[in-house]
């Protein structure tokens, strides 16, 4: 699972706090950008190195948006759907997803393109309906148009990259989410 290397900088990261517990959050995002998500054997290495229990840790991954128990597509799409975007729009929009990737929210669309997720305030209240691309790219005053519009984007960029001659090779050593889809009951 870890190299040497990389075990040995969590605990060196976690020997900086007077608890283990406190270098959790940071370990989860270790293990996250490694794997694409937190896995089962993630988790229990992640309990081991803090001497918190898994299900402490997953209380931290529910609480935490950002954290991940499930693989995503190579883009993730989050929707604010707290007060300001809610009132301007919001469901209409996360609808829109729903409609235009087939499926449901938090699920992977049928090319890997996309995952979109609600999400709690973006602090982008000024924009609303809100979403952030990839924690870089905003989009801001959606509309279900614009929604599709954004979606579609993000598919061709995925066919566009998938004509590139070692593509799946590259995405096979990048994003282990692309082994095929696990039920709830596997992930956890």
């Amino acid at each position: 699972m870890l190299t040497d290397q990389e075990r040995a900088h969590l605990e060196e990261h976690i020997a900086h706090y007077p608890e283990k517990r406190a270098g959790a959050i940071y370990c989860l995002y270790f293990m996250q950008d490694k794997y694409g998500y937190i896995t089962k054997p993630s988790l229990n290495l992640v309990s081991e190195l803090t001497d918190l229990s898994t299900t402490q840790l997953d209380e931290l991954i529910t609480f935490y948006t950002l954290l991940r128990r499930r693989p995503v597509g190579r883009n993730i799409m989050r929707v604010c759907d707290s007060i300001s975007c809610h009132t301007r729009g919001a469901k209409k929009v996360l609808e829109a997803a729903e409609n235009a990737t087939g499926k449901a929210l938090g699920e992977i669309a049928n090319d890997g393109s996309v995952t979109v997720l609600p999400s709690i305030c973006l602090g982008l209240c000024d924009r609303a309906p809100a979403a952030l691309i990839n924690d870089d790219r905003v989009e801001g005053e959606l509309t279900p148009e614009r929604m599709r519009m954004i979606l579609t984007e993000l598919a061709e960029e995925e066919i566009k990259l998938s004509e590139k001659p070692d593509y799946q090779n590259i995405i096979s050593m990048l994003t282990p989410q692309d082994a095929p889809a696990k039920t709830n009951e596997e992930v956890m």
